[in-house]
C-alpha cells in the first residue's frame, strides 16, 4: 500500500504541476481536505471543488505550469511525505522556483488529506501582484 500511495503522490504534483483537472479529479478522494498552512495570500483551507478550481489559476498565471521535483518521499500507513522543489515561469517572465513539503492522506486509493508547507514569503512577493491584477 505505501508504494502505491507513493505513486499516487508522484501523479499528484504531475497533475498540478500541468493544471490537469480531469489526472486530479482521479487521485483525490471526494471528502478532501487540504490546507495550505501559514499566512500567505495562499494558505487556507479547500475541499475538492476548491481545489479543481484552483487548478484553472495556474495556467492565468504561469507561462508554462510547474515542474516538480522530488527530492525526497516516505511512505508509512495511510501516509506519505514528499519534499519537493518546483520550477516556474510566471506569465511577467519573472522565475518563481519555490520549494514544497506535502503530507498526503490516503483513504480507498486516494487523496484525503493534504497539508502544504510552502515559503510563504517568496509566494506572496511573486504571486500577490499577479492576484491583484498587477
Amino acid at each position: 500500500m505505501s508504494q502505491a500511495n507513493k505513486e499516487i503522490a508522484a501523479q499528484f504534483f504531475a497533475a498540478l504541476g500541468a493544471g490537469d483537472a480531469q489526472a486530479m479529479r482521479g487521485i483525490l478522494h471526494p471528502d478532501i481536505v487540504a490546507i495550505a498552512k501559514g499566512t500567505s495570500i495562499l494558505s487556507g483551507q479547500r475541499n475538492f471543488e476548491e481545489i479543481i478550481g484552483a487548478l484553472g489559476m495556474l495556467s492565468a498565471f504561469t507561462q508554462n505550469g510547474i515542474a516538480f521535483r522530488i527530492i525526497s518521499m516516505t511512505a508509512e500507513d495511510d501516509r506519505v511525505s514528499a519534499e519537493t522543489e518546483g520550477f516556474s515561469t510566471l506569465k511577467n517572465g519573472e522565475p518563481y522556483n519555490n520549494f514544497y513539503h506535502m503530507l498526503f492522506t490516503f483513504r480507498d486509493g486516494k487523496i484525503v488529506g493534504l497539508n502544504e508547507y510552502f515559503c510563504t514569503k517568496m509566494a506572496d512577493a511573486a504571486l500577490g501582484p499577479l492576484l491583484a491584477g498587477g
